[in-house]
């Protein structure tokens, strides 16, 4: 659930901030912030946290590889949308003698 919320931060982050999270998931992929595969990936990730969101009781709690595919998910999301594009910036910077 905590790694859902993570995403939705990360989106908010980048002013993607109405709708569901569903919309500003597939409106981060309809605007190339992420790849289609990775809004596949986010939406796996999101249908996952729902279960324990709306506390069913009838639904198994996550087990251990669900939960380490959730935090994979995020950190993945969170490498993408911020700390490449920073690594990049700072590469450019450097190649122009910016330092």
């Amino acid at each position: 659930m905590l790694a859902a919320s993570a995403v939705d931060a990360m989106l908010k982050a980048k002013n993607l901030n109405s709708g569901s999270l569903y919309a500003r998931i597939d409106e981060a992929a309809k605007t190339h912030l992420i790849t289609a595969e990775m809004a596949e990936w986010a939406h796996d990730v999101r249908l996952d946290a729902n279960d324990q969101r709306h506390a069913d009781d009838e639904l198994p709690l996550p087990d251990q590889e669900q939960a380490k595919k959730c935090v994979e998910f995020a950190l993945a999301l969170g490498q993408f949308m911020f700390v490449l594009p920073a690594r990049v910036q700072r590469g450019i910077k450097i190649a122009k003698g910016q330092q």
